[in-house]
């Protein structure tokens, strides 16, 4: 997902990362602040300008690699928050819309979800707090501003981040109070309607005003809380399936040896949809078509890791949650053991699809399936 990203330290063995759009925001963000936020704040505080030492650009730039520090301390929260919950984290990512903590914790409790959510906007808060406390102390006037502007950037991290729409705090808060009393579907359309409902009065609002910023926040939460009621409603639909409803099974084996090429003409030849990777001594893992894209390489070399595995009876939703952690396609055996199929996030889809339609037809007022079977 965040491939241009570097990887500049480990926290509880979370790897932290800077993505290559950051190098691209930072110097905007700091003549923004130098040019255009700080002189209005300043002048509403009664601050002159040339009351600072050090230069508007130098106190931009110091202003926005704080910001992306109190970015960082409010995904660590989040972070720790879930490992201290027995969640796994796979890594916090630093980008040009802020921060993104990569978490698997789909069986949190609300109670868990809604502290994991409150962490982040809390530390925001408590800099806030800090930070104005510290301007009141007989400071130099560069450092009495910046803690001045460094408080009102996390007060305004924290109100904005408290908004009730996906993929922000404030609309994992609401899903969580409302799963309290409704099941996860159910609170999850509650929420994102309402941040659907913000989101788009923000983007009128921007467009009205010209404000092309606002729109663009407004358009990207409309679509984040399009794209967490589909994993939900997928999630669901998943449950209660087995892997062998989710997998291919026009497979084909290859050896770790054969070039990248090779396997594309056997899959073709065979019309297979995944290549399982072995010898006689072990199985190395699964290639798909996307996975074909070097033409140098071997079979073996384009596979990470070892294989995941699962039995044919094996209950869909774990195998699916293992299968997205670790970004690999899962090797369905009967059994005997022997390898009978692989599931694939297109499988996983198309099982989701059906099994939803399967379930409106058995409500009441739809169309029971046995009919649709006898032709009747």
């Amino acid at each position: 997902m965040f491939r241009t990203a570097w990887t500049f330290a480990h926290i509880r063995g979370v790897p932290l990362r800077l993505h290559v759009s950051l190098l691209f925001i930072l110097p905007l963000i700091a003549m923004g602040v130098a040019f255009e936020a700080a002189p209005r704040l300043l002048a509403r505080l009664g601050i002159p300008l040339d009351a600072l030492v050090l230069p508007p650009l130098a106190m931009g730039l110091i202003l926005a690699v704080a910001l992306f520090v109190a970015v960082l301390l409010h995904e660590l929260a989040h972070a720790l928050v879930a490992l201290r919950q027995g969640a796994r984290v796979r890594a916090i990512t630093l980008m040009v819309l802020g921060g993104v903590t990569e978490i698997d914790h789909d069986d949190a409790t609300p109670g868990q979800a809604l502290w994991m959510a409150f962490a982040g906007p809390l530390v925001n808060l408590v800099l806030a707090a800090v930070s104005l406390l510290a301007a009141r102390l007989p400071l130099g006037v560069d450092l009495h501003a910046f803690c001045l502007l460094f408080g009102f950037i996390n007060l305004f991290l924290a109100i904005f981040n408290l908004i009730p729409a996906f993929p922000l705090d404030g609309g994992r808060m609401l899903k969580a109070a409302l799963r309290f009393k409704l099941p996860e579907e159910s609170a999850t359309r509650l929420a994102v309607g309402l941040g659907r409902g913000l989101s788009l009065l923000g983007l009128i609002f921007g467009l009205v005003r010209g404000d092309l910023f606002l729109a663009i926040v407004a358009l990207f939460l409309f679509t984040g809380a399009g794209a967490e009621l589909s994993q939900v409603q997928v999630r669901t639909a998943l449950d209660g399936l087995a892997a062998r409803q989710a997998m291919v099974t026009r497979v084909v084996t290859v050896g770790p040896a054969r070039p990248a090429t090779s396997v594309a003409r056997h899959m073709l030849f065979h019309d297979a949809q995944a290549a399982i990777v072995r010898d006689h001594t072990r199985t190395y893992g699964v290639l798909l078509p996307e996975d074909l894209l070097d033409e140098d390489a071997e079979a073996g070399d384009l596979v990470d890791g070892e294989p995941l595995w699962a039995h044919v009876d094996d209950a869909l939703g774990p195998v699916v949650r293992e299968m997205r952690w670790t970004r690999k396609p899962v090797i369905v055996r009967d059994d005997c053991n022997i390898p009978v199929g692989v599931v694939t996030l297109p499988e996983i889809s198309r099982a989701a699809r059906l099994r939803r339609l399967a379930d409106r037809a058995l409500q009441p007022g739809g169309r029971p399936v046995e009919s649709e079977e006898t032709g009747a």
